[in-house]
């Protein structure tokens, strides 16, 4: 059966005849390519702000650079962006993400609203399509003043498509089909969707298809226990009477192959091989009303439910066990505007609630599992926030939230906690000139203990008989919350028609300052056997992220530089998550006639020598990729569009930092995609 869908998903390239490609959305600052205007994004304010006036470090990825880059995981989406890394390897089962230094929980991460707070063993955050994708929003710092517990580094929400995004005005029906293939790990992909509007009501279904073999290193060597087959799916509903809107979805993602327990690293005898399939659901409903007639009725609403279920059958010892945790949630939220644009005062403020409990349970062999005990958390938060614009000159974004959770872990006597945390951000803008603009922020962020760092105990790993004892896990009911405080500051600038009438020039830069308070550690001690989680007292982040942009009709040029310094303020130890400094280049042209685009993209990683104790330091490396993407107009062909693209051009062997396995090969990619 994996056979035939291989082969029927390869067969697809050369029939696709058909359509209309999607109108392009517009791209973003610290970006690859810049358009004429700036785009929208809700990531800082929950509320719709170009990016040009938001106060904070912000990068957005549209649906055109998703398909161009015909990613196969979000690590090949977000890796251009400064000081945004993944570790752990090229299995994107495993795949880590770090912003600014932190990592892994301390980053909220979104679908469609819904929160996505798994944390299960060496598992990443990432189980997602990327061709599903809209669009991919990140902001670089904290933002638990909106989104409360866990938006200590950033937030990455990641939006999923509707039939609008295929459809042009009077359009009511349409397909889409699409093939690809990448080299490096004989992966063959398929996908279709169908999509239709009537009256007020549109609705969108898709399918995709991923089966690959195991990667090649770029010594010419496969990764065992790399290959997998994935299967996704997206069905959305949209119902528009007038100010109104209503959208019901879901969409599922599953991965099935012979992976590492642990797939951050190689497989050995003690790393078992496990026959493992993921699963993952997403449910939402969202509802607003937004009508000029009635400015101080501006409702949003957003309930959901994830679920991520992790079924692992060990090859050698016959162990199975099973991982499932559950995200139930809402947000509410309402938005009054005070004042009309000629008032030298105008106000947005915004009143919300929202609240959202994890559980989680463990089994193995059917029975309850130690490592991952049956447990689960209550959060209830409530925020305000007022967006002030003084004339022409300022603009201040003050805001305050209240959180109240509850850790629970049912199977153990005590094991239940209660804390609150109030998280304050106040970020100001001054307009010196259309063309350049002065910002900064500050503001204290939280993050409660997650359930595994407070309640995992039972066997870690099995040590070396005659030399070290097995090592276990020992819970830490009494964990407290990591707190961060940070102040940032930067500037935006924009010039157009420099050259010619329609060219652009875009610089922007930010400088952050990050102090943290009780940081959440893994101590590891091999001689006693143990391994706890626990607090640290101090820590300290700061660095910077720079970008520039140019585009015009014909030619586009883009760099960006960031780089992060960490370390613990009481030692004077680095800091352990912290990514070297990373530059990237692109540079492109276009030739509209044609419908033609073609680039070319250099990522430079300096080397990581600054780490504690323990720790393995990274060379530097240089990794060079190319791609093209190909509209062509021509009556017969109208509709069709290929995309070609080579990573690591030059089969760089390279290791990233934190990361024990050597990343992935030279790597073809095609995909044809056609639309009616």
């Amino acid at each position: 059966m994996r056979k035939t869908i291989r082969y029927a998903g390869i067969a697809i390239i050369p029939t696709l005849w058909v359509g209309m490609i999607a109108k392009a959305e517009t791209e973003t600052s610290l970006n690859e390519e810049n358009h004429a205007f700036e785009p929208m994004t809700v990531i800082v304010t929950r509320t719709a702000r170009s990016l040009a006036e938001l106060p904070a470090s912000v990068s957005v990825l549209d649906s055109e650079q998703i398909m161009r880059r015909q990613a196969q995981s979000m690590d090949d989406l977000l890796q251009v962006l400064p000081n945004v890394d993944f570790t752990s390897g090229p299995r994107p089962i495993g795949e880590t993400l770090t912003i600014r230094g932190l990592s892994s929980e301390r980053i909220l991460t979104t679908i469609d609203g819904a929160r996505q707070d798994s944390s299960i063993g060496h598992l990443g955050r990432f189980f997602i399509e990327p061709d599903l994708l809209k669009r991919v929003d990140v902001l670089r710092g904290p933002a638990s003043a909106i989104y409360g517990s866990g938006a200590l580094g950033g937030v990455v929400t990641m939006t999923t498509r509707e039939a609008s995004d295929f459809l042009a005005p009077g359009q009511r029906f349409g397909a889409r089909l699409k093939g690809g293939y990448q080299s490096v790990n004989n992966e063959s992909s398929t996908s279709a969707a169908l999509f239709g509007r009537a009256s007020d009501w549109d609705f969108l279904g898709n399918f995709s298809y991923r089966d690959s073999d195991d990667i090649t290193l770029a010594s010419g060597q496969e990764l065992d226990s790399s290959a997998a087959e994935n299967f996704s799916g997206l069905a959305r509903v949209s119902y528009k009477p007038g100010a109104h809107r209503l959208r019901i979805g879901g969409d599922y993602f599953s991965t099935e192959g012979i992976f590492p327990a642990n797939p951050q690293t190689v497989s050995d005898g003690a790393n078992e091989n496990a026959a493992t399939k993921i699963e993952r659901r997403t449910y939402t409903f969202q509802y607003s009303y937004d009508d000029p007639a009635h400015p101080w009725f501006k409702p949003k609403f957003n309930a959901y439910r994830n679920e991520l279920r992790d079924s692992r059958n060990r090859l050698e010892s016959g162990r199975q066990t099973t991982s499932e945790f559950v995200t139930t949630g809402f947000n509410l939220q309402n938005s009054m505007d005070f004042g009309d644009p000629q008032d030298f005062l105008m106000q947005t403020i915004t009143l919300g609630v929202n609240y959202f409990k994890d559980e989680e349970e463990g089994r193995e062999d059917g029975n309850p599992r130690p490592s991952f005990p049956k447990a689960n958390s209550d959060v209830w938060g409530f925020y305000i926030q007022d967006e002030i614009s003084l004339g022409q000159y300022l603009s201040l974004i003050p805001a305050v939230r209240y959180d109240r959770y509850t850790l629970e872990i049912e199977e153990r006597a005590g094991g239940s906690t209660t804390d609150e945390a109030i998280s304050p951000r106040i970020g100001g803008m001054i307009h010196l000139a259309s063309w350049l603009n002065l910002w900064g922020s500050y503001g204290k962020a939280f993050r409660a203990p997650t359930l595994p760092e407070r309640f995992t105990e039972g066997l870690h790993f099995r040590g070396v008989p005659g030399r070290l004892p097995d090592n276990f896990f020992i819970p830490n009911p009494d964990l407290k919350p990591e707190t961060v405080y940070t102040w940032e500051a930067g500037f935006k600038s924009a010039w157009e028609e420099l050259l010619t009438a329609t060219d652009r020039l875009n610089l922007e830069f930010t400088y952050f300052d990050t102090k943290a308070d009780n940081f959440i550690d893994l101590k590891v001690n091999t001689l006693g056997g143990t391994t706890q989680n626990a607090n640290l007292d101090k820590a300290r982040l700061h660095g910077f992220e720079t970008g520039v942009r140019y585009d015009s009709e014909y030619f586009f040029a883009g760099a960006s530089f960031g780089r992060t310094y960490g370390e613990n303020i009481n030692t004077g130890l680095p800091l352990t998550n912290v990514q070297p400094a990373k530059g990237v280049v692109n540079l492109g042209g276009r030739f509209s006639p044609w419908g033609l685009v073609f680039g070319g993209r250099g990522r430079f990683v300096a080397k990581q020598d600054r780490v504690p104790p323990g720790v393995l330091e990274a060379a530097g490396y240089s990794v060079y990729d190319l791609y093209a993407t190909w509209l062509p107009s021509s009556a017969g062909v109208k509709g069709l569009r290929m995309d070609f693209g080579i990573d690591n051009l030059t089969n760089k062997a390279y290791r990233r930092y934190l990361s024990v396995i050597e990343e992935a090969g030279r790597n073809f990619k095609v995909a044809l995609t056609y639309q009616f």
